[in-house]
């Protein structure tokens, strides 16, 4: 695997990633990074051209001062992601 792929929690986050955003304790979306594009939830506009090259664990603050953390993807919270979204009948 190239070492500029691995997962590190020292590694900036770059166009075209794929990560985790945080949005509150019980709300995590998986997000592909995008300079041009941006999410909008009940706290505020995230650009995503503010998180190239912030490291992965950032804090960022909305246009309301509303707050996500930015993660890696790992095996982890990749599992714990759709099992918020998978119900069993």
């Amino acid at each position: 695997m190239d070492s500029l792929m691995k997962i590190s929690f020292n590694r900036c986050i770059r166009d075209g990633d794929l990560i985790i955003v945080n949005e509150r304790h019980d709300t995590m979306k998986a997000v592909k990074v995008c300079e041009n594009l941006v999410i909008q939830n009940r706290v505020g506009v995230f650009k995503h051209s503010n998180w190239i090259g912030k490291p992965f664990g950032s804090i960022i603050f909305s246009n309301k001062g509303g707050f996500v953390y930015l993660l890696a993807l790992t095996p982890e919270l990749w599992t714990l992601l759709l099992s918020h979204r998978t119900q069993i009948l």
